[in-house]
């Protein structure tokens, strides 16, 4: 068997989808950073949602609706 199907294989056992297991490695990753690229890597975890309404077929302004900040464990 490859490899690529033997690493597929450990996640599916485990009962993951490949989202989880793809935010388990980016997390482990992010916490054995260093500086500086702890800081360029924290600027880019911070997340918002953006929703655009939509009268008589012209958007309307976009209003930012949610916004996760971005937190690293030390």
């Amino acid at each position: 068997m490859s490899a690529a199907a033997n690493s597929a294989a450990y996640w599916r056992i485990a009962g993951m989808s490949y989202l989880k297991y793809a935010n388990a490695c980016a997390e482990i990753v992010r916490g054995a950073l260093k500086e500086p690229h702890l800081s360029k890597a924290r600027a880019r975890d911070a997340v918002y949602f953006k929703a655009t309404k939509y009268v008589k077929g012209s958007p309307e302004a976009a209003v930012i609706t949610e916004v996760i900040p971005a937190e690293i464990p030390k």
